[in-house]
């Protein structure tokens, strides 16, 4: 196995045995035939394990363990430990989701810290078959399809070539002993279910079923750089200014233009369904919202930008005739005795009012509902929204 091992991270350009590597070791099968891999392979690597403190005197038995090692070989060794029960539920997450953040936290600071080069975790290919079927029960784009990525920032998984029957055989041949955490024989966790459910009827049907995934997977990442390519030239038609402007019209008629959109705004916390939603509105104005922005749908783009509240403290007084600047944005107000020319009238960037008029301080606020003013060379008063509409001012611009 050690030489599948070497020539599978020289393929992959992984690692070098003189790059310093912080390997994450649990204790259990993978991370143990793992760390003995790296040993026999004399890779310049130390040792971080997390206790969770969830198995109580276990817990503190798999970091013994992991601990023991270490020293036995001569290997460099970090530990952490935390409540993580009683953090998931200050957090509000699961056990599972917030045992990943603390880990992935710790894993990072050590790599800043230590100047590591190389974080190794101990996926292995059965981990990456599960997740794709996972992935595929909840709903996934193209990134879900590839599963654990092989190599990502600065974590690699060099035991994604094994499947956990040869890692076995491994331990076995070596004597190597490991711990066993048996909440991974239950069926509690959804990642379980399928482990222990779903792949053995898998194999049945096709035995040879980590072949197949490994074939597919190649097919998945070929079609995921064309995807990746086509998304690119997607992201450079968009306006990204305060207000981020995206041209739907000119590419709603391109095929794979849902799943561009959709990977495109999911970092901002919209998911396909919404993407379908807006792409379905018959009108433009449509709004959808996540938690942190809103999307508009205009005439010919969809406009998105950052949720905000009108609060009275958004509100910017002018006591005086003067310079302001408000953001990036300047402000220049004075007072003139010369009628303007039709010319400076017709500026957007110029507004006229009636100095007799004005009571000081002026205040600058978003537009309300009901807000009405008296046009130029108008005897009436008209609505702001009805002026708006007239000006076909798409609805987000109507809220700057």
């Amino acid at each position: 196995m050690l030489k599948d091992f070497l020539e599978f991270i020289n393929t992959n350009q992984l690692c070098k045995t003189t790059d310093k590597v912080l390997v994450a070791a649990s204790g259990g099968k993978d991370s143990m035939a793992l760390l003995n891999l790296f040993v026999e392979g004399q890779f310049n690597i130390s040792v971080a394990h997390y206790n969770f403190g969830l198995r109580g005197l276990a817990s503190d038995e798999d970091e013994n363990f992991v601990k023991e090692f270490s020293e036995k070989n001569r290997i460099a060794f970090y530990t952490t430990k935390s409540d993580t029960k009683k953090i998931a539920k200050e957090w509000g997450v699961s056990t599972q989701m917030a045992a990943r953040q603390l880990r992935y936290t710790w894993f990072n600071e050590l790599i800043v810290s230590e100047d590591f080069d190389w974080l190794a975790t101990a996926h292995n290919l059965d981990d990456k078959i599960e997740t794709l079927y996972l992935n595929l029960t909840k709903g996934t784009g193209p990134k879900g399809l590839k599963s654990i990525p092989l190599k990502k920032d600065k974590i690699i998984r060099p035991l994604m070539f094994a499947e956990v029957s040869e890692i076995l055989s491994y331990l076995a041949a070596k004597n190597i002993s490991w711990r066993e955490d048996l909440s991974n024989q239950t069926v509690d966790y959804q990642r379980n279910k399928i482990r222990h459910q779903v792949i053995p009827t898998l194999k049945e049907i096709n035995p040879g079923l980590a072949n197949t995934a490994q074939v597919n997977f190649s097919r998945i990442n070929d079609l995921n750089a064309i995807f990746d390519e086509k998304l690119e030239r997607f992201k450079q038609s968009i306006d990204f200014g305060e207000i981020i402007k995206i041209p739907f019209l000119e590419w709603q008629s391109t095929p794979g233009f849902t799943l561009m959109i959709e990977e495109f705004l999911k970092p901002f916390g919209f998911n396909y369904q919404e993407v379908i939603d807006l792409l379905n509105a018959t009108i433009s104005g449509k709004i959808i919202n996540s938690n942190t922005h809103e999307i508009v749908k205009g005439r010919n783009d969809w406009f998105l930008k950052k949720k905000w509240e009108y609060t009275e403290e958004t509100n910017f007084h002018f006591k005086e005739p003067g310079l302001y600047e408000i953001g990036t944005q300047s402000i220049v107000l004075k007072v003139t005795t010369d009628f303007p020319s039709i010319m400076d009238i017709r500026k957007s960037e110029h507004a006229f009012f009636d100095f007799d008029a004005i009571k000081w301080p002026l205040t600058l606020r978003n537009w309300k509902h009901g807000d009405r003013f008296q046009p130029f060379g108008m005897k009436g008063k008209k609505m702001v929204s009805d002026f708006l509409i007239d000006s076909k001012i798409d609805s987000p611009q109507k809220n700057i």
